[in-house]
């Protein structure tokens, strides 16, 4: 993209994780100006140095809370987009049309496809950054340390898309159970709140690493019990203490696994997602079969199953052995058949080698 994108007659301006990530790689393709995403937060006039002509300043300006409909998707697909955005009729054709895709290719009950098309969504991102220090992760260099909204600014947020009539709210973050760790407050003290706002309305929570869970289940259980969390992605990763412990994440899994089921116990309908690396360096056969299992005993409604890849700069990158590539391909092949064995549905991206996993009976 950075080459096409230098064919222009205009200046180019690289943002976001990867120019951390991938420096020398870019390096060799471009030399202009570039924008961190840990520089929006550590300089908030980063933005306006840029654009010192921009009558609104950056900083100024709110988090959107929206399901991303500015997306620039090329020249010829933004063109339409906005063609057809301006014929009220045929966009609401056109919705209609992709809801049914989506139907088709997960099915009406599925999580996936509640999560697609229950528009409109309302993203709450309550942090940004992360203090873990995962063996395998090279987004943490790229997005700086925790940092809280403050919990008033989040339940302000909160009410105004109550008011403004939206039911789902996604709340989401780097690190969304270490929130408040940095203001003097939880995680668990934010939901406690929301969730005695009355309305009609429920919330979904990504990224909830297991080491939160433990340290609040007893607060979340009670949370749990009024019904308004409905779904909870706890990305576990792997279901091999070994493992775990070599990922640099919380090694319990049987600690994990209680947590989740006194959940699910207290509100049988959560919807708890997880997320799978499959193949991390010196991974058995016989680690990599106690994950699948470890995720039916979670009873997992959903989740991701992605191969093991190593990022520049990352301790997992010099952890030998590394499994071939052909034997993760292997292992993929062998889950999918065991999930379809265990009544789950299964739908490949990114070229086969990723998977979603999902409970087709979930939401009947």
């Amino acid at each position: 993209m950075v080459k096409e994108f230098q064919k222009y007659d205009a200046e180019l301006i690289v943002g976001g994780c990867l120019p951390e990530i991938e420096k020398e790689k870019l390096g060799t393709v471009f030399h202009g100006r570039i924008i961190n995403t840990k520089d929006l937060d550590k300089d908030p006039d980063k933005m306006d140095d840029l654009f010192p002509e921009n009558a609104v300043k950056f900083r100024e300006i709110d988090d959107a809370n929206s399901s991303y409909p500015n997306l620039n998707e090329g020249n010829l697909v933004g063109a339409l987009k906005n063609f057809i955005g301006n014929i009220g009729w045929l966009e609401k054709s056109l919705v209609k049309f992709q809801n049914q895709i989506f139907k088709s290719v997960y099915g009406k009950h599925s999580f996936f496809y509640n999560i697609l098309v229950d528009e409109p969504m309302y993203r709450m991102r309550i942090s940004w950054g992360c203090n873990s220090n995962c063996s395998y992760c090279g987004i943490k260099k790229a997005i700086g340390p925790h940092k809280s909204k403050p919990i008033e600014k989040v339940l302000e947020e909160f009410r105004f898309g109550l008011k403004n009539g939206h039911k789902h709210f996604m709340m989401n973050a780097d690190d969304i159970g270490a929130y408040g760790t940095d203001i003097g407050s939880s995680f668990s003290e934010l939901l406690d709140k929301m969730t005695s706002i009355p309305g009609d309305y429920f919330i979904s929570i990504a990224n909830l690493s297991p080491r939160w869970l433990i340290k609040y289940i007893d607060h979340f259980e009670e949370i749990i019990r009024r019904e308004k969390i409905i779904r909870i992605g706890v990305p576990t990763q792997s279901g091999s203490n070994r493992i775990l412990k070599l990922m640099n994440r919380f090694h319990d899994k049987e600690k994990i696994k209680d947590a989740l089921i006194r959940l699910k116990t207290v509100f049988p309908k959560l919807s708890l997602h997880t997320h799978i690396i499959v193949g991390f360096p010196t991974e058995t056969e016989e680690e990599f079969k106690q994950t699948l299992s470890f995720i039916k005993d979670c009873k997992f409604s959903a989740g991701q199953l992605m191969p093991f890849s190593s990022k520049t700069g990352s301790e997992a990158a010099i952890i030998e052995p590394k499994i071939p590539m052909d034997e993760i391909n292997k292992r993929l092949k062998y889950a999918k058949n065991f999930f379809k064995r265990e009544g789950y549905s299964v739908k490949y991206k990114s070229q086969g080698r990723t998977f979603l996993f999902d409970k087709l009976d979930y939401f009947s």
